[in-house]
């Protein structure tokens, strides 16, 4: 697996996602706090994950952080270090004023499909 392309053991759904920073709630500023994180440093991507689950309510997810230290916005980092905690995932969601995940069964093809229901354009 690419350290910075998702994957799960089987990969049975694969997609897109996109999240919004929140107004209220910086994950640079929690990861400070709990001492994960250094104030020069910023978040320039990050990975929530859930492992082996067997059917149960999940109340813990992985979130890793991948930290730049620079004071000016770098589109293309060298290096970047990487941080994780541990958090639920209403705790990981609040870090996102808005967070959109659309994943597609593997196989199947949706591109000339039309939808009939709720959904978001």
């Amino acid at each position: 697996m690419d350290t910075l392309s998702a994957g799960v053991q089987y990969n049975d759904f694969t997609g897109t996602v996109a999240a919004d920073i929140s107004d209220n709630r910086a994950l640079a500023k929690h990861l400070v706090s709990v001492g994960k994180a250094e104030t020069d440093e910023r978040v320039v991507g990050f990975r929530i994950s859930s492992g082996e689950n067997r059917g149960t309510p999940v109340t813990e997810v992985s979130l890793v952080a991948y930290l730049l230290r620079s004071d000016e916005f770098d589109p293309n980092p060298t290096d970047v270090r990487a941080v994780e905690i541990s958090v639920t995932p209403g705790e990981a969601l609040a870090f996102f004023k808005r967070f959109d995940l659309v994943a597609m069964r593997r196989g199947v093809d949706f591109s000339q499909t039309r939808v009939d229901g709720p959904h978001y354009d």
